[in-house]
């Protein structure tokens, strides 16, 4: 929960912030990207924290969800399944059927979990890109196992969110820029209603992507990450340093653009942190740093339309 005052010509103004508020615990905590131990009881200090309304959390073992449960009434949770592609190699595009269908099997079995649970949503990414000639070959096996995860999130009335990635620089996913991840959900969407379009704003200087390019496509956006791409020399990478950090490209102009765009969309989803400490920095630096990024962007877009 977020309250901000600002006055500009003599106007006061003190207004909540429209959208509920996430983080990525696994990237405030980035040791639970490789296992879940402790998991609980790391979450449980962001779970307590009144600011936020939603945890994006990977897959954990019910003796760490025991530690979380109690708040469920007052929080929502999500289910990330990034860290399955990205770190254990989880390929939802893969071109072998039969792995594939691997894929899809250790997802659904994490989906009923997470919808006993009570979770909300589920969120992944793309599988590494392909070749030209496997592009539309990787295209629709990836269709086919967002359908099947769609299939086993509606039974728990949750969403499905593809997050775009850079193709090029750095994580190198089949998805990518937004008017293809479009595509894809159209062609998802031919069965299955329940899948949306999770953009970052971290990822926008790896793809060449303005907030602005959301405005062509309202009905797709299903959440927003919002954080930092890095420039070292002259490459871009995708590691979510805090907010001001050497090389850190996002400012809280750039969040009040983003913040802008979504008024101006109607949209009604949460907006996430997603930072990460760099080497030897504590992790709540980062989480304060990105809570003033959210409140001067949020009195930037109120100046401007004051």
């Amino acid at each position: 929960m977020l309250y901000v005052f600002t006055k500009k010509k003599g106007i006061e103004v003190i207004t909540r912030f429209p959208w509920r508020i996430g983080i990525v615990t696994f990237m405030v905590f980035p040791e639970l990207l490789k296992s879940d131990e402790g998991a609980g009881d790391k979450i449980k200090l962001l779970a307590e924290d009144p600011y936020f309304d939603l945890l994006e959390v990977a897959p954990m073992r019910d003796s760490e969800w025991e530690k979380l449960k109690m708040f469920r009434d007052e929080k929502e949770f999500a289910l990330a399944l990034q860290p399955e592609v990205l770190v254990r190699g989880r390929n939802p595009n893969a071109l072998d059927e039969s792995e594939r269908k691997s894929v899809v099997e250790q997802f659904i079995k994490e989906i009923r979990i997470a919808g006993e649970r009570g979770y909300k949503a589920v969120a992944l990414c793309s599988g590494p890109n392909v070749s030209e000639a496997e592009k539309e070959r990787a295209i629709e096996s990836l269709v086919k196992t967002l359908r099947d995860l769609a299939e086993e999130a509606s039974k728990y009335g949750m969403p499905v969110y593809l997050e775009t990635f850079d193709y090029q620089w750095d994580k190198k996913r089949l998805i990518g820029p937004i008017d293809l991840a479009v595509k894809v959900i159209e062609k998802v969407r031919e069965t299955h209603k329940n899948v949306y379009i999770m953009w970052d704003l971290s990822h926008g200087p790896l793809l060449n992507e303005d907030p602005e390019i959301l405005k062509s496509y309202p009905d797709f956006i299903g959440h927003i990450h919002i954080g930092c791409a890095k420039k070292v020399d002259d490459k871009l990478y995708d590691w979510h340093p805090g907010f001001y950090r050497p090389g850190a490209l996002n400012t809280e102009k750039d969040v009040a653009k983003l913040l802008a765009v979504l008024h101006d969309i109607g949209y009604r989803g949460a907006v996430s942190f997603e930072v990460k400490p760099e080497e030897g920095q504590n992790p709540f630096e980062v989480v304060y740093t990105a809570k003033a990024v959210l409140l001067r962007a949020y009195q930037l877009y109120l100046e401007s339309i004051l």
